[in-house]
């Protein structure tokens, strides 16, 4: 495995209409041995007006800012390379789902899955190392 041995670190989270960087998210781990991850930036992309609030939250997240956002939380290295028991926020709808996460052998991307119920029914985004 290359140098990066865990998910911790910067990750360009990418749009899933146009392809492009949409954010960078920080991953890190807590004293608890679980890792979290924020937005650290958000990417504007030109002609496209974007969300300085997550206006599609509830309760305490509605309206914070994006800015600094915890969108993934709770997630435990199961194994050398996947984390599991996690959750993360979908600023875009405001829904917050069930995660697991696969690093790639090498270090450099990321597969994050949300779901409801069943991981093998989720979606998945490939995020990929910033740093």
């Amino acid at each position: 495995m290359g140098a990066q041995a865990d998910i911790t670190g910067l990750w360009q989270e990418y749009d899933d209409d146009t392809g492009k960087v949409d954010a960078l998210i920080r991953i890190s781990r807590k004293a608890d041995n679980t890792y979290e991850g924020a937005i650290e930036k958000v990417v504007e992309q030109p002609g496209i007006p974007s969300e300085t609030e997550c206006s599609h939250c509830t309760g305490e997240l509605h309206n914070h800012p994006m800015l600094g956002l915890r969108i993934l939380w709770g997630m435990k290295r199961h194994d050398k390379l996947h984390y599991e028991d996690g959750e993360i926020l979908d600023p875009d709808d405001g829904k917050i789902y069930h995660c697991s996460i696969r690093l790639s052998e090498d270090g450099k991307t990321l597969q994050v899955t949300g779901f409801i119920n069943f991981s093998w029914i989720g979606q998945s985004e490939i995020w990929r190392r910033s740093e």
